[in-house]
């Protein structure tokens, strides 16, 4: 009887295990850290080279693959948290499962010079690798802890 519920438990177990293999890998995105081998945050900078004003700074998170926009405002972009910060959680990529890697562009822009990423002349992206991606009963990856990405600084791009 205690070998058969042990194989019962061990069965479900597997199960819901697979399930989560299966689910979109998840990943949290916020740039509140310093990069190794850095002094400094991996701030969205300015033209100047300051953190961006929050109340101007948008970012937008984009799988590669097909450019798929990841947050739930797309191309108009989440508005920085903080100056030079963003958090933009939650995040899921339907394309990647969990302990997959994922290649995003991270873009950024100040929302004074144009609406969306294409409109506006001070903008910046990078290409960016999480790896380990979460999901199900394994927590989300993070830029800083899974992530090669380093932070932006705006450059004026004219039409």
């Amino acid at each position: 009887m205690l070998l058969r519920t042990l194989i019962t438990r061990l069965l479900l177990l597997a199960g819901l295990l697979s399930i989560t293999a299966l689910g979109d890998g998840t990943f949290n995105a916020n740039n509140n850290f310093t990069p190794t081998g850095t002094s400094q945050k991996a701030f969205v900078l300015d033209l100047d080279g300051s953190p961006l004003k929050a109340d101007r700074g948008r970012v937008e998170i984009l799988v590669l693959d097909g450019l798929q926009s990841l947050g739930p405002k797309g191309v108009a972009g989440e508005a920085l948290t903080l100056d030079g910060l963003f958090f933009v959680n939650g995040l899921s990529v339907a394309s990647a499962g969990v302990g997959d890697s994922v290649d995003l562009i991270i873009r950024a822009w100040d929302a004074s010079t144009g609406d969306t990423y294409a409109q506006a002349l001070a903008k910046a992206e990078t290409l960016v690798r999480v790896t380990n991606l979460g999901g199900g009963l394994t927590p989300p990856a993070t830029l800083g802890g899974n992530s090669n990405f380093r932070g932006l600084r705006l450059q004026f791009t004219p039409y």
